[in-house]
């Protein structure tokens, strides 16, 4: 009988621990458009049924830049911005692109009398480039006035910054860390220091605002040498909503200066 009795409060326990963790892990959707994060005051975005992600019409069209207009009696919402007008009728998947019939896998939607589209399909419409980062539920959208387009040759995307195959500044992405989203790391050991710094600045401005981005490239320029000294420091960006954090540089042959962006809605003290 005593067997039974503990073998039945462990199974309460495992219970109790799984469910615990299931709340702790229930992460907020996130829309970040350039490197800013979208702002809903009342309706918020969600996943739809089709894997879509549904976010406030009139928000998601602004935030690109176009203008949004409703339609009541033909339901429909329609996009505009410079040459290209986008119509997205509630309850199909069936919409128009500067006249063309078009087919999406999901649908516009009408709730609580809020319109509700397809951030993917908007976006794509008006030529912006779209990811998802799964493990912290956030939709990344770039549009061709972000750095993308500076570059030549071949770029990759690391947590929103578009970021030069042939630079030797290290740049990467933190996805197994539940605090860092992305590390940059300059070295002494690489060619050409001034360069990482100068790659540096024109990713980090990408996503960051001016003020940061000067504060932060200010204390990284100062270290010349790698026999200098750069005491460790934490920034924060209005912009993002985010932490940074510079560890010491300490004065070795071959030193390392490191920026850790920590992931949205994680404070490092």
């Amino acid at each position: 009988m005593k067997k039974i009795v503990i073998t039945i409060l462990a199974v309460f326990m495992l219970m109790v621990l799984f469910t615990n963790v299931g709340f702790a892990i229930n992460i907020p959707l996130h829309v970040v458009v350039d490197g800013k994060e979208m702002d809903f005051p009342d309706a918020q975005p969600f996943i739809d049924a089709n894997g879509r992600t549904q976010t406030p019409a009139r928000f998601i069209g602004e935030a690109l830049g176009a203008t949004v207009t409703w339609d009541g009696n033909a339901k429909k919402a329609v996009f505009k911005m410079n040459e290209t007008t986008l119509v997205l009728f509630i309850g199909k998947k069936e919409y128009e692109l500067n006249g063309q019939k078009k087919q999406m896998d999901t649908e516009a939607l009408l709730i609580e009398g809020r319109t509700f589209v397809p951030a993917r399909y908007v976006a794509e419409a008006f030529g912006a480039t779209v990811s998802w980062r799964a493990e912290i539920r956030t939709v990344y959208i770039e549009t061709v006035k972000t750095g993308k387009v500076e570059y030549d040759g071949d770029t990759r995307e690391v947590a929103g910054f578009i970021v030069p195959k042939d630079i030797d500044l290290a740049v990467a992405g933190e996805r197994e860390s539940p605090s860092y989203e992305v590390t940059f790391t300059i070295s002494f050991l690489r060619k050409n220091v001034e360069k990482q710094k100068d790659d540096m600045e024109k990713i980090l401005l990408q996503r960051l605002s001016e003020d940061t981005v000067k504060e932060i490239m200010s204390l990284v320029r100062s270290k010349v040498k790698d026999t200098d000294v750069i005491e460790e420091r934490y920034f924060y960006d209005e912009k993002t909503g985010q932490y940074m954090y510079m560890p010491k540089s300490w004065p070795i042959r071959g030193s390392t200066i490191t920026l850790y962006i920590y992931r949205k809605g994680v404070k490092p003290y």
